[in-house]
Parts: structure tokens; C-alpha cells; sequence
């Protein structure tokens, strides 16, 4: 089950998809379902390729494939991952489509939040920095 349903263009200026926040750590969870339109009508991916896309923290590249729930509505679904959550704050991305070796779209670009674990956060414990994923281990 997706967390946001969102509605993509890949001709209008702006993709207002509200507040997506997604929490670093979070594994499978993170699912974004995604309507890519043309000029207000579904994009028909058949026989395309969905990919991800981001320069996560403004240095790190990232493209990963997306499934591809149904071809005539342009409906996708992404999971965010380690990969497109690997830094905290507001990413921006888009889904770029390909047709074999050719793309021939892309998504207007749209904005997401990672925000951090409370397992991934360290806190001080005596003279030494402990996380809370070690505290359980220990």
C-alpha cells in the first residue's frame, strides 16, 4: 500500500505533490504510487522503462528502476531506499521514461523530505558515542 499517491506531469511547470517525508532507515515502507500525465491525460508506458532520478545532497547520483503498476494509466510505484534516502533534508528528483535505449520523458521535477531515524540518531552514553541500534544489540 502506498503512503502518497501522487500525479506527475511531464509538461506542466510545477508537480505539487504536498508534504513527502520519508524517514531514513525505513525499509519497504517508503512506497510512493505516481500518475505521470501529458497535457492532462495518463502517459501510456507500455513497452517503457520507469526510473527514479536524483542527485541526492546535491553530489550523489542516484537512478533506480520503478515498477510499473499499469502501463495504460501511467500509474508507477517507487520505494525509497538507502539509496534515495542516504541524505537528510529536501531532495528533488523526477521519473524519466525510456523506450528501449532512447527516453523520450521525463517528469517535471517535484520534492521530498528525508528526515532522520531515531535508531540511526547517536546520543552521548558516558564518554563515548553509542547508537540506539547498538544499545538493543548490546
Amino acid at each position: 500500500m502506498a503512503k502518497w499517491n501522487v500525479i506527475l506531469s511531464t509538461t506542466e511547470p510545477y508537480n505539487y505533490v504536498g508534504m513527502i517525508q520519508v524517514r531514513q532507515g525505513n525499509k519497504n515502507t517508503e512506497v510512493m504510487e505516481a500518475t505521470i500525465v501529458e497535457n492532462g491525460l495518463p502517459y501510456d508506458l507500455s513497452e517503457c522503462k520507469v526510473y527514479f532520478e536524483s542527485v541526492v545532497g546535491g553530489k550523489y547520483p542516484v537512478q533506480l528502476e520503478t515498477r510499473i503498476v499499469d502501463a495504460k494509466k501511467g500509474k508507477i510505484k517507487y520505494i525509497f531506499d538507502k539509496y534515495s534516502m542516504q541524505c537528510l533534508h529536501r531532495q528533488t528528483a523526477n521519473f524519466i521514461i525510456f523506450k528501449g535505449e532512447d527516453l523520450i520523458g521525463t517528469t517535471q521535477d517535484f520534492s521530498y523530505f528525508v528526515i532522520n531515524a531515531v535508531s540511526k540518531t547517536e546520543g552521548e552514553m558516558g564518554s563515548y558515542w553509542q547508537s540506539i541500534e547498538d544499545l538493543i544489540a548490546d
